[in-house]
């Protein structure tokens, strides 16, 4: 007698999917508070996009003849873009009120407002037994496709990107590092320009930035114990520090 398996696309109680929200901890724990909100999906989702990217840099030399060896500089956050897909009939809820749930994961919390420490809720999304990350929603964008004859609209399609919370890079403490300074860092084995700038601002390509203020031409002969002056960055975008 042939073996039959079970199908696991068959039998079993339908689980529906639904979107989480909580509160964002306070301090700096790195679990999520109470739970704030919750959009249970009018249709689970067909298929789920998550991504990781890690950071890999070279840095030139002149006298090098061939390309330098990437060297590994921390990892990227995952990244989580679904498409939510909503429809007013069967009772299933209000389209409207729904998109509104959704936009409302890009904006601070009450209570984070009240405690003067705004952020947006946490969320993951839960799915029976699919296993997510915690993270942030970064982007909502919504595209209604059906309306009532009074303009309510009664069907939407919604891509939701999420991005995992993951922690906090710590600046290095001013020192005697002088006007304008980051603090001084001094290399130990292993330590490139690249590293130091990414622990420092969390961002590899400023090696250059600090290449410049210390008037290095060819960063791969730098040696253990040398002294940095690492310097303050100004973001652009907000006048302010990095």
């Amino acid at each position: 007698m042939p073996v039959v398996l079970p199908n696991p696309l068959q039998g079993g109680a339908l689980v529906r999917a639904a979107l989480v929200m909580h509160e964002p901890p306070t301090g700096s724990s790195k679990v999520p508070g109470p739970e704030c909100g919750r959009l249970t999906l009018h249709f689970n989702p067909e298929q789920l996009q998550i991504s990781k990217q890690s950071n890999w840099v070279r840095e030139p030399s002149k006298l090098a003849p061939e390309a330098s060896s990437p060297e590994f500089c921390g990892s990227q956050p995952r990244t989580m873009n679904v498409e939510v897909f909503l429809d007013a009939g069967d009772g299933r809820g209000k389209v409207q009120e729904a998109v509104e749930t959704l936009m409302g994961c890009c904006e601070p919390t009450r209570q984070s407002l009240s405690a003067l420490r705004p952020c947006p809720p946490w969320v993951h999304l839960q799915w029976g037994r699919l296993r997510t990350f915690t993270g942030l929603v970064t982007s909502v964008g919504t595209n209604y496709t059906m309306f009532a004859p009074d303009g309510l609209p009664l069907r939407a399609q919604c891509g939701v990107a999420v991005e995992e919370m993951g922690g906090v890079i710590a600046r290095q403490n001013p020192t005697s590092g002088g006007q304008g300074s980051a603090g001084m860092h001094w290399l130990a084995e292993g330590d490139s320009l690249a590293s130091v700038a990414y622990r420092t601002y969390g961002d590899p390509t400023k090696w250059r930035e600090i290449a410049q203020r210390n008037g290095i031409d060819d960063p791969a002969r730098l040696r253990p114990g040398h002294r940095l002056v690492l310097p303050e960055l100004v973001d652009d975008a907000v006048g302010g520090p990095v």
